[in-house]
């Protein structure tokens, strides 16, 4: 019989071979990791700018349409009184705006706030007064502190072709703080976030710390920013699409403050502004470093080491789904399939702030709870394993062990998520999938907010609508109606008194809209003067009789601007709720006619 004699030296032999083994594995898994984290961490901050420059670029159009408005009022008369008038009503309902005012054919400066100033040589040197405007393209101004309330402010200017062969100007001062409040909301990692240089003066116009605004830009030298605008001029001369592929050509690496960070760019907005997104080197190393050292101390053991290494893996490739997904049935199954490679559980409730109804709702069950209700059972913002005495959620049972994860953006509760029969056991995995989880949230409730909202009026627009039809069609919710509202003969509105004067209308519309209707109902904007409400009502009468106040209400007010004057009235024609979004919005609009074709003013039901 053969007998295999064990030394000491065949453990000494091997053991260097077997620790530099061990250390070049875990070299090579901190490797493809790193990459892996930059890839998707780049890929993150890329999203950022995109929502950014759709954001800036719907604020830009906005303006643009208001300039325009405007323009028109003053070349119809010439009348300052009327002009300034509907320019202090614009500037009163947009927190976004600091100043407008025209600068007339002989230089003398007129402007909301009862700001004026005849010296021609004064206006002409405003930092917003360019002599080589064209009448086709806005002028964009370079950042500067308002003369009047001192804030940082750039100038959208318009020159005007008026009929009697000269030329005045209208201005639109923006508030910056005020326009980057909402893109502060986009993170990359722990400390990245979304900033913009102004590509003619290299300044930084916006940016998370107020005391960093005007001044010269770290990551874009002036070298840098020639390149940067050259290379998007040669595109746009030889009508190239923007690139949409995320190369080395886009990402800039510098060091601010001993720190080493990177800012990938674009330079393709209308504001003639760089927009960058960036974030530290030194996060996406510290996130190796965590997994790193886990397997450090875990050399004996490979196994679990291994296990490490794949969870960590999974986590992060379903974390890079969430992070480009802005759909909520994406998020929830991307959510759905995370939660289940980390922990055992029977069902996952995935509750969201609903900021339009006030309400936190649970869309994939149809359920919605008071907040109130949800922030008191919140009282801790941590991932917590625990027995709910008495949930809010009816399938969690009181003597279940469930997870509840708290998601929250600046100290704000925006979401919980439940997993029921499951035990908290991965603490460190499990805060990674909140991280992922409460970034997408974030993304995905801006993005909603951009997208469907009408910039006019604040009401939804008809993208949401069908959307909300559609949840109420899938949930077979009760009592539910939708009234479509047309304002009766706007276009004599427009004609007679003027476009802007009809742009009051149908804001006062909107505004009664949302007197006579609660939160919990859906109204919205849904194209020019027509509106559509989707609301609940215990039956036809109770829905006939709320419309048919809603009529009177706005039969009963008068809209008034200086010396004009103009009753309003509305036909409008309702639906219960069918089984599909076009049946219904086409029951409605047959009402609608109706109403509109037996003397307007009146509120018809679909037969």
């Amino acid at each position: 019989m053969l007998h295999l004699k064990l030394q000491p030296k065949l453990f000494i032999s091997i053991i260097y071979p077997l620790l530099a083994l061990i250390v070049i594995s875990l070299m090579y898994v901190g490797y493809s990791d790193y990459k892996y984290i930059k890839t998707n961490t780049y890929q993150q901050a890329k999203n950022n700018l995109d929502i950014a420059n759709e954001y800036l670029d719907q604020h830009l159009n906005a303006v643009n349409n208001q300039l325009f408005l405007l323009g028109e009022t003053y070349r119809y008369n010439y009348n300052l009184t009327d002009f300034l008038l509907s320019a202090q009503y614009i500037l009163d309902n947009e927190n976004k705006y600091l100043e407008i005012g025209l600068l007339t054919e002989k230089d003398e400066y007129y402007a909301t706030n009862y700001v004026y100033n005849t010296y021609a040589a004064d206006n002409r040197s405003r930092v917003w007064f360019n002599e080589k405007m064209n009448y086709d393209t806005p002028f964009i101004s370079p950042l500067y502190r308002s003369e009047q309330t001192q804030k940082w402010t750039v100038a959208i200017v318009r020159l005007l072709n008026l009929s009697n062969g000269k030329t005045a100007r209208l201005v639109l001062e923006l508030d910056i703080l005020g326009l980057y409040d909402k893109l502060s909301l986009l993170k990359t990692l722990m400390n990245g976030y979304v900033y913009a240089v102004d590509s003619k003066t290299g300044q930084i116009v916006m940016h998370p710390d107020p005391s960093r605004i005007s001044t010269q830009s770290i990551s874009l030298s002036p070298i840098e920013i020639k390149r940067i605008v050259s290379n998007a001029q040669l595109k746009k001369d030889v009508n190239e699409e923007p690139n949409s592929e995320l190369t080395t050509k886009n990402i800039i690496n510098y060091s601010y403050q001993d720190q080493t960070k990177f800012s990938i760019y674009q330079a393709d907005n209308q504001l003639g502004w760089i927009l960058l997104s960036n974030s530290n080197n030194a996060d996406m190393k510290y996130k190796v470093f965590n997994i790193g050292v886990v397997s450090f101390v875990l050399l004996a053991m490979i196994g679990v080491l291994s296990m490490i290494y794949f969870i960590s893996n999974r986590v992060h490739s379903k974390g890079q789904v969430l992070s480009g997904s802005t759909r909520l049935e994406d998020i929830y199954l991307a959510l759905s399939q995370m939660a289940s490679e980390l922990t055992h559980f029977d069902n996952m409730f995935f509750i969201i702030y609903n900021p339009y109804n006030r309400h936190f709702e649970e869309p994939v069950n149809n359920l919605s709870f008071n907040a109130d209700d949800v922030l008191t059972e919140i009282t801790q913002d941590k991932v917590e394993a625990l027995k709910i005495p008495a949930p809010l959620i009816t399938d969690i049972f009181p003597h279940q062990t469930c997870i509840r994860i708290p998601l929250y953006n600046k100290g704000e509760l925006i979401g919980v998520i439940y997993l029921t029969n499951s035990n908290l056991k991965s603490l460190h995995f499990m805060n990674i999938f909140r991280n992922y989880a409460q970034s997408a949230l974030i993304n995905m409730l801006l993005t909603q907010k951009i997208r469907s909202e009408d910039s006019m009026t604040q009401l939804m627009n008809k993208v949401y609508l069908r959307q909300q039809m559609g949840t109420q069609i899938r949930c077979k919710t009760p009592d539910t109606y939708l009234a479509m509202i047309d304002i009766d003969d706007f276009k004599l509105i427009n004609d007679h008194f003027g476009h802007l004067f009809g742009d009051r209308v149908i804001i006062k519309t909107a505004d009664m809209l949302r007197h006579y209707f609660n939160h919990r109902a859906v109204t919205s904007r849904y194209g020019g003067e027509e509106f559509a409400v989707l609301f609940y009502a215990v039956d036809e009468q109770q829905a006939y009789q709320k419309l048919e106040e809603f009529r009177y209400g706005i039969e009963t007010t008068a809209i008034k601007s200086e010396l004009k004057q103009c009753d309003l009235t509305v036909s409008i024609g309702f639906s219960a709720l069918r089984d599909s979004i076009d049946k219904t919005i086409y029951d409605a609009d047959r009402a609608l006619y109706l109403a509109k074709n037996n003397n307007k003013n009146k509120v018809y039901q679909s037969v």
